[in-house]
């Protein structure tokens, strides 16, 4: 292998090391953009989650009181059994 030969190896690595870390710098640009949209995507589940929490405890709480009403009925229901 002459000095030519070596040259053109070298060019050729420098080359593939260039093409190289413009694909990590890409895949590093990537992956930043990827954590910004996973960070508002985040948000905006956490912001939409909220009320429906809401909802779902205001749901759980008048199904509390229809459940304590339905044994208040039915312990009217089994007095008035027990009374005739």
């Amino acid at each position: 292998m002459d000095i030519e030969d070596l040259r053109g190896e070298i060019i050729k690595i420098l080359g593939l090391h260039q093409a190289l870390s413009d694909i990590v710098d890409s895949l590093s640009d990537s992956l930043e953009e990827s954590k910004q949209k996973s960070s508002t995507v985040k948000y905006e589940l956490e912001y939409e989650i909220r009320p429906l929490s809401s909802l779902a405890w205001a749901i759980n709480d008048e199904l509390i009181k229809i459940s304590d009403a339905t044994d208040e009925l039915a312990i009217k229901h089994a007095r008035a059994g027990a009374e005739k």
